[in-house]
């Protein structure tokens, strides 16, 4: 049930405000584009604005050249001050000032801190002609806002921004903190989740929501992910006469087939997760010459051959082993030939993550959805990355994935984010934060 005191912050919620903020966002393009050496810069700069006309203090960090983070705190402490922020762990970086978080005694400061997480960037908007309107234009249409990022994730970025507004506003006294966490990059190698754990914004954060599509549904699991490449060499020679050089074809088959057993056995290993199904070991990338040794030629036997394998984790999986049976595989495979040799690269270890539908940041958006809706909560997992893995695997910090969007509708031509579920997810993160918290 919400309480009266719940409700006066609810009421403060200005929900056209928030969905011209959404539009606002969205109109800035934010695709990391190396080759123009440019990216979230623009959007970073409204995000910290916003933040300073709430009255956050706010840090504005770069990670690269036009690749920001954007880092806010509230607390309701006397001590909390602008004054206070002082003395960081770190040098000062070009473009924003430094902000550090009150330190406490006890575990994770004996104070929770609740995270809000977010990103910037956005992917490719691809062909602008084949979207029915301009993919930055940000227009409504039958309730629903259309723009590239509108769904993933400028409006949970914007609902996380109003929801703390609106605790500001209200002046209730929290019993806990909140930041916000608004990233580079999480498209991409994830460095501006990274980034933000090194420097030691992450110290103190007890749980965190991360605001991405997921149609307002509770996602405690979320699949891990591992990307391994493999080149294995030989001795380039003519097609005729394979004879005189060293074929890595067949040895590049034979690690797949026993990378697919491998998949087999860890299917069999691992019970079949309720939310994300099934671990997988899937070839994506299968190259032969490798990049940059040439062209493919139909008299030409390269000298080496490429694969890269994309591997979704459950929770459970231990991705040291995996990477250890993998490499043994290559071993293998290139052993009935002195002459062949192997590269061996794990590019990226992105741990599964799982949190007890029992704890804390769970049960309150529960219960926030619940007393919003009148409906029970759906519980969920995601399917891909997001950078909640970065937070758990490194801090152990309980995660939920919650936010407007539908699943299904990221990365996809004519992108778009339904008004009612901006309005319902302004409302969970308010409640939930005042209920993770407390107020006083």
């Amino acid at each position: 049930m919400i309480t009266p005191l719940e409700q006066s912050v609810l009421n403060l919620i200005d929900d056209d405000q928030l969905i011209q903020w959404i539009q606002d966002l969205t109109r800035i393009p934010s695709v990391w584009k190396p080759e123009l050496g440019t990216g979230e810069e623009p959007a970073a700069r409204w995000v910290q604005q916003r933040c300073h006309e709430i009255g956050l203090p706010t840090a504005f960090e770069f990670v690269q050249p036009a690749r920001p983070n954007v880092i806010a705190a509230y607390s309701t402490q006397a001590e909390f001050m602008i004054d206070d922020l002082c003395a960081p762990p770190y040098p000062p970086q070009t473009g924003g000032g430094n902000l550090s978080l009150p330190q406490f005694e006890g575990d994770r400061g004996g104070r929770k801190l609740l995270m809000f997480e977010g990103h910037t960037d956005v992917v490719t908007e691809g062909d602008p002609s084949k979207w029915t309107d301009p993919p930055f234009s940000a227009t409504i249409h039958n309730g629903r806002i259309y723009g590239r990022g509108a769904n993933d994730m400028k409006a949970g970025v914007c609902c996380a921004l109003m929801a703390t507004k609106a605790i500001v506003q209200s002046g209730v006294r929290l019993n806990g903190d909140i930041v916000l966490g608004i990233v580079c990059d999480e498209e991409g190698r994830m460095i501006g989740i990274k980034d933000f754990v090194d420097r030691g914004w992450a110290d103190r954060v007890t749980a965190c929501i991360v605001c991405e599509p997921e149609e307002n549904h509770l996602c405690i699991e979320q699949k891990g992910v591992m990307w391994v490449k493999v080149v294995i060499r030989g001795i380039m020679s003519h097609g005729a006469m394979p004879l005189t050089g060293v074929n890595t074809a067949y040895p590049m088959a034979r690690f797949l087939t026993m990378a697919q057993a491998l998949e087999e056995r860890e299917i069999v290993r691992n019970p079949r997760s309720a939310f994300l199904g099934q671990p997988s070991i899937t070839p994506t990338v299968l190259m032969s010459p490798v990049r940059n040794a040439g062209e493919p030629q139909n008299n030409v036997m390269p000298a080496a051959s490429e694969c890269t394998l994309d591997i979704r984790l459950i929770p459970g999986q231990d991705p040291d082993w995996i990477a250890a049976q993998l490499e043994k595989m290559v071993a293998a495979a290139c052993a009935v030939d002195p002459r062949l040799s192997y590269d061996f690269q794990v590019i990226e270890v992105r741990h599964a993550t799982k949190t007890d539908r029992e704890h804390p940041v769970v049960t309150t958006l529960a219960s926030a959805y619940s007393d919003l809706t009148a409906q029970l909560p759906i519980y969920g997992g995601v399917p891909g990355s997001t950078d909640g893995t970065i937070l758990n695997a490194r801090k152990g910090i309980p995660i939920v994935t919650c936010g407007p969007g539908d699943i299904y509708v990221p990365h996809h031509i004519d992108e778009w984010v339904s008004i009612d579920e901006i309005k319902t997810s302004v409302r969970m993160y308010v409640l939930a934060a005042l209920r993770y918290l407390g107020a006083e």
